[in-house]
Formats: structure tokens, sequence, C-alpha cells
């Protein structure tokens, strides 16, 4: 797939996310993506202002918190349901073996969750807690990301590409993607729009026209 083209249009008020999350599989849905965007947020804060987590390992986020950035006050059974989501999938990345050698990793977007009717309980990954606690470094790679932009997407390879995409405003293109990569990155099944037309339609074409022609966004491609 050719380069995606962005541009900025305005610097809007933004979140900090690790760029190393760039390429990640984006097998769950729009809503649980959502959730774990909120869930990264939640812990930077926690981080910047040095709070512990509890007894059992976990943070908090007030569901009032979550509630506002949604719009809507989530429907507890759903919430429960995606955040099991979280657990289960998995995130596969490449590491540096102790001999020296590119190895493999995997984990879940989450490791464990509590939902009450006041609050959110998670616990990250060992390897998202450094990810998301490196961007005060000098040196550290983050995107920005307006999450009144992307929450205000329905669809999700829209949200999906304008978050590729922001990630790729400085550099003016994104790589090349071999189509299959691609169909990976979106989360696509193998059988799921298998015609490029078909593809480019719905996958490509038709979200990046939602993307331009939104009055929000802050972006074009």
């Amino acid at each position: 797939m050719d380069h995606l083209r962005p541009q900025q249009k305005t610097i809007p008020s933004s979140i900090k996310t690790p760029q190393e999350l760039v390429h990640i599989k984006h097998k769950i849905t729009l809503r649980q993506y959502k959730y774990w965007v909120l869930i990264l947020k939640s812990y930077r804060e926690a981080y910047e202002n040095a709070m512990q987590a509890n007894d059992s390992g976990f943070f908090y986020m007030p569901m009032a918190r979550l509630t506002e950035h949604l719009g809507y006050e989530p429907n507890k059974n759903e919430l429960r349901s995606d955040l099991e989501a979280l657990r289960r999938e998995a995130i596969i990345y490449n590491v540096l073996g102790k001999d020296g050698k590119a190895a493999q990793r995997g984990s879940g977007f989450i490791s464990e969750w509590e939902v009450s009717s006041n609050w959110v309980g998670y616990k990250l990954p060992d390897f998202l807690v450094k990810c998301v606690e490196r961007l005060d470094l000098k040196n550290a790679i983050f995107q920005q990301l307006n999450w009144n932009i992307f929450n205000s997407f329905s669809g999700k390879y829209e949200a999906i590409l304008y978050k590729l995409a922001k990630d790729y405003v400085g550099v003016q293109r994104t790589p090349h993607m071999a189509i299959n990569v691609f169909r990976e990155y979106m989360g696509l099944r193998e059988n799921e729009y298998s015609a490029f037309k078909d593809l480019n339609k719905y996958v490509i074409s038709g979200p990046i026209k939602k993307i331009n022609d939104s009055n929000l966004s802050d972006i074009t491609i």
C-alpha cells in the first residue's frame, strides 16, 4: 500500500501515547481501543502525580472520569466484556534477547481488570508501564493524540488511520505497507474485503474521506 500523506491543520490540546505502539494489530473493537487509550492516559497521570498502586497492584480510574471522556456512561456488562477482551488479546513485540539476538514477547493489552459502580481498576503489562513512563525522557518518542477528535470517529477504520497518520505528521508520509501487513494492522479477517476494490472503498479511501471531511479533524490525508 502506498504512503498516506498526513498534514497538520492546527495544534490542538492533546495527550501523549507511546509511539512504540504504532504498529500493533487492531483486532480489538473501536470501543475497546478507546478504553485502552484512556487506561494508558490514566496510568500516565498517576505516574506524573507519583501515585502508587494499591496492595494488589491495581491503579484506578473513576467511572465519572471515564464517562466524561466518552460522553456517555458505559454499560457495565459491556465494559466488563471489553476489558476482558483487552486482557485476552495479544500484543506481540520485538526485543533483544539475552544473547543480543532478536526475540519476540507477547502480552495482553492489559494484565488484569476490576469494575465497580464507581471505579475501573487495571494492571498494565510491564513493557507498557515502561513505554508510558519513558514519555518524559528527553529523547522519548511519542505521538500527540487529540482525544476529542479520536473519540468523535464512529468507525474503527477512520479512527485507526487517523491515529496512524498522526504518528507521521512530521515525516509527511507513512511508510509503505504490503497489503497483507496492512490488513493485519487493521484487524481484518482473512476473508474480509478480499477484493482490493472493497478493501479500498471500506478500509482506505472511505475512511480517509471521513477524516478529511470531519469538521473536528486536525489533519488532512
